[in-house]
């Protein structure tokens, strides 16, 4: 029982994510018993990463909702510390959006130790979701998470080659 193996975890959706990495690297593993057919295999890899990914996506949707829920019931708690936008920001949500079977880069443009005072956790969640957004729209090309310094504020943005209109 694969589920008996792993660590307690806090939700169902975090468990289910979890079992569906350990199928996933089981599958991946070429030694493993259940690479007999390279068809059933691929077939197999294949719908764990859409299970996965499902389950990421209700797993976001969910932690929204319940940050929706605190800030209109002013339960939020906003912890304002500096940050570095390159080292703190930027560069964990590049790695995130990064996918190998994509064929687009995601590339960083922010002046290096740009530290601003900010929420890093909320800040770090809108700019990886306005990437993950990026990525349902780009199959080739580029994602570039940029930071500027316009006047006295630090500017953000989330600019992809997809077909969309870009404004600035």
């Amino acid at each position: 029982n694969v589920m008996s193996t792993l660590p307690c975890h806090r939700n169902p959706l975090a468990a289910a994510m979890s079992a569906c990495s350990f199928v996933s690297s089981t599958l991946e593993d070429e030694t493993a018993p259940l690479n007999g057919d390279s068809t059933s295999r691929k077939s197999a890899i294949e719908d764990v990463k859409i299970i996965d990914s499902s389950l990421h996506f209700i797993n976001d949707l969910l932690r929204n909702m319940l940050d929706m829920q605190r800030a209109s019931s002013n339960q939020m708690n906003i912890e304002l510390k500096p940050t570095d936008i390159r080292k703190d920001v930027l560069e964990p949500v590049s790695t995130m959006l990064y996918g190998r079977e994509k064929r687009f880069d995601v590339i960083i443009d922010c002046p290096d130790n740009l530290f601003v005072l900010t929420d890093q956790l909320r800040l770090s969640q809108i700019m990886l979701n306005l990437g993950r957004n990026s990525t349902k729209f780009v199959n080739e090309g580029f994602i570039r998470l940029r930071a500027a310094i316009v006047g006295t504020h630090v500017h953000l943005y989330v600019e992809d080659s997809g077909p969309g209109k870009y404004y600035v």
